[in-house]
């Protein structure tokens, strides 16, 4: 047999001697390697799996609307308060309204787009998407006439010389227009 060479007759490499010890420890590494591999392999998998079968059965999340909401709100005279949200075009913000303090005051319900609503607040002369004045209750039923986030302002008209502070209760809820079926 050649010095170092494969053996002409099984092709195997000749041990040196004292070898076999290195090639036993190569061996044992080697197939520690493999198992780790393995093991990698299958945490990656089970991973994996967990997130895709969590997710599945979670579904997609959900944020509340802004718009969506219920509440009481103190206005004293000449002030206002602001309910906004985005809103998609089409789709609809539904509800109520009503002065609950004193019964029968009137109280002013404005919804600006978002240009308007920074000329109301600047003072300036803006100009309402819907507008209700001088009812103390209502019903809300505002279609968003294209995607922009919209402002549901509603004013004491009162002067503030007159103390009338007024409670108001509004309730309102997002609808979409997207038919899923």
């Amino acid at each position: 047999m050649p010095a170092g060479g494969p053996c002409p007759t099984c092709g195997k490499h000749p041990v040196a001697p004292g070898g076999p010890a290195q090639v036993r420890r190569q061996r044992r590494w080697s197939r520690t390697v493999g198992t780790l591999r393995i093991a990698l392999v299958i945490v990656v998998v089970l991973g994996l799996s967990w997130a895709l079968i969590s997710a599945v059965y979670t579904g997609p999340p959900v944020y509340s609307d802004p718009l969506t909401t219920q509440g009481s709100y103190h206005l004293t005279p000449g002030h206002f308060t602001v309910l906004s949200g985005a809103i998609t075009g089409e789709d609809y913000i539904v509800g109520n309204y009503t002065v609950t303090d004193p019964v029968g005051a009137a109280i002013a319900l404005n919804v600006y787009n978002s240009t308007s609503f920074g000329e109301f607040e600047r003072g300036q002369a803006a100009t309402p998407q819907w507008s209700v004045t001088g009812e103390p209750a209502g019903r809300i039923v505002f279609a968003a006439p294209y995607t922009d986030t919209f402002y549901f302002v509603f004013e004491n008209p009162y002067l503030s010389t007159s103390g009338i502070n007024e409670t108001l209760f509004a309730a309102t809820q997002y609808q979409s227009n997207v038919v899923i079926g």
